[in-house]
């Protein structure tokens, strides 16, 4: 099972094996995400292994403003000019392509940016796809592209927060990402009640080392289904 660790890019990160088959997503984060880093025009980050500093996933965002051409009403909340996050690249290696880890890293990421935007403000989260599959990516997961512009692509915070189940300051759910030694993933969202609750039958189940069946067994006592199996 491999627990996959999210965290700001550091010097320690090994990127110099990436490649997710898309050269320029490849060169950025091989050679421009620690000079964006270091001048805090972007910040980068990653997906590692526990327990392993190279990087098999990662996505850069950046604030951003946007004018409303394009863009409807509700969008724009009737601003001309409508402060925004960036998402400015997004990827997976090769390697781990056609796991359904796609989705969990845009939720990641939408997750990092909405709890931005509760503290520094921020109405849009706006994504550049980089070709046509790109874009349709994005639209299967609610964002709707500007009027003239298919591969410009938004979505609003209060569409996010929904999406991640968060109205409000309410209570955020946590998003995890299980890789079977079967090769098979399952994600699944655990609120902090539910996370709590897993902690609990891992503590009482008293083993030395959390193995694959310890902590199917602990999600499914603490959500009522077992993530693993396919309905």
């Amino acid at each position: 099972m491999t627990a996959w660790v999210s965290r700001e890019l550091q010097p320690q990160h090994d990127l110099a094996g990436f490649d997710c088959g898309k050269e320029p997503l490849n060169a950025w984060l091989t050679q421009q995400s620690r000079r964006a880093q270091e001048a805090g025009t972007a910040r980068t980050y990653v997906w590692t292994a526990s327990g392993s500093d190279t990087a098999r996933a990662y996505y850069s965002i950046a604030p951003t403003q946007v004018v409303r051409d394009g863009l409807t009403r509700s969008q724009t909340g009737g601003y001309s000019i409508i402060p925004a996050y960036l998402l400015a690249r997004l990827a997976i290696d090769q390697s781990l392509h056609g796991r359904g880890l796609g989705a969990e890293l845009l939720f990641d990421a939408v997750d990092r940016m909405v709890r931005a935007a509760a503290i520094g403000g921020g109405r849009l989260i706006v994504v550049d796809a980089l070709d046509d599959n790109a874009a349709k990516f994005y639209l299967r997961h609610d964002f709707t592209p500007i009027k003239n512009n298919p591969r410009r692509l938004v979505m609003t915070m209060a569409t996010a927060r929904a999406a991640l189940g968060v109205e409000g300051p309410g209570p955020r759910m946590l998003s995890l990402v299980l890789d079977t030694h079967e090769g098979t993933t399952a994600p699944v969202a655990l609120s902090p009640t539910e996370l709590r609750t897993v902690a609990t039958v891992m503590e009482s189940m008293n083993e030395p080392e959390t193995s694959e069946a310890t902590l199917r067994a602990a999600i499914t006592a603490a959500i009522g289904r077992d993530p693993f199996r396919k309905s």
